[in-house]
């Protein structure tokens, strides 16, 4: 019988939350859902994995803020620094003229591949995206 406060895999009751954002960070509220989920997560002892894609590049670009709004890129930085992982589609990247010197530190480019990585290893995946 495997303890309460374990898993099968062993891993404590720690589970893997991807998050999939495919909208812009001040397009609406899914950046910001995704900063909250993934900040009582962590702040829980999960692990949180990240991949964006489309418009949801730009949340993890240097420098991208419109004034009078939440700091996205802040936030993000802050959730990084607190163990999420955080990888980005690619092509979306490329599409929209952005080069790694352009993202925050640690957020590495990827592809689909990584993507269906990251859900296959994961508990929970959830998708945010624009609110239409």
């Amino acid at each position: 019988m495997v303890p309460l406060s374990r898993d099968r895999a062993g891993n404590n009751g720690r589970k893997t939350l991807t998050i999939f954002l495919s909208a812009a960070p001040y397009s609406g509220e899914s950046a910001s859902t995704a900063m909250r989920l993934a900040k009582a997560a962590l702040d829980a002892g999960h692990r949180v994995n990240l991949f964006a894609s489309a418009d949801g590049v730009y949340g993890f670009t240097v420098g991208h803020r419109p004034k009078g709004l939440p700091d996205a890129e802040a936030g993000f930085r802050r959730l990084m620094e607190q163990g999420q992982h955080v990888e980005l589609c690619g092509s979306c990247l490329t599409i929209r003229g952005l080069r790694r010197e352009h993202l925050l530190p640690g957020a590495a480019p990827s592809s689909l591949a990584g993507l269906f990585r990251l859900i296959r290893e994961s508990d929970v995946v959830l998708t945010l995206g624009n609110e239409r």
